[in-house]
C-alpha cells in the first residue's frame, strides 16, 4: 500500500458533501459537521499549537492499531507523515477547514507555521502502550 493510500486529506469548507461533512455559514455563524454518524469516536483532543523558531513538534510517534482524524479550526500547520512500510516520507500544509486521516502505521508529526487550534478524534480509545516514539 502506498504512503498515499494511508492518509485523507479533506477541504470541508464547502457544502456538505457525498460523506455529509461540510460547512454552513450563514448570518448567525459557522456550523462544521466534521464527523457523521457513519464513524463513530470514543476519542477527542483539543491541541493548541505556537508558532516558534526554532520550530517544535507535537507528535513524532506513529500508533499500530489507532485511526486518528485530525480537524484544523484555525492557523496553518505543517505535517510530516512516514510510512513504516514502505519508507515513504510526504509532508502537508494544513489550512483551517481541512481534515486529515490518519491511519495506523504511519509516523507523524505537527507543527504551526502560525498559532493554530487543531480538534483530534478517532473511533480508538487513547492506549499509551500504542504510542511508539519516532525519530523523523
Amino acid at each position: 500500500m502506498a504512503l498515499s493510500d494511508k492518509f485523507r486529506i479533506k477541504d470541508i469548507t464547502g457544502p456538505f458533501d457525498t460523506d455529509n461533512e461540510g460547512t454552513v455559514k450563514d448570518e448567525r455563524g459557522s456550523l462544521v459537521q466534521i464527523i457523521d454518524g457513519r464513524q463513530t469516536f470514543s476519542h477527542l483532543v483539543f491541541l493548541d499549537l505556537m508558532a516558534s523558531d526554532p520550530p517544535v513538534y507535537r507528535g513524532a510517534h506513529y500508533h499500530r492499531k489507532k485511526l486518528e482524524i485530525f480537524y484544523i479550526i484555525s492557523g496553518v500547520v505543517e505535517a510530516q507523515l512516514y510510512d513504516l512500510d514502505t519508507g515513504q516520507r510526504e509532508t502537508l500544509t494544513l489550512y483551517p477547514g481541512f481534515k486529515l486521516t490518519l491511519l495506523p502505521g504511519l509516523a507523524h508529526r505537527f507543527r504551526a507555521l502560525e498559532y493554530a487550534r487543531i480538534i483530534e478524534a478517532s473511533p480508538d480509545p487513547y492506549d499509551p502502550d500504542d504510542v511508539f516514539p519516532f525519530d523523523f
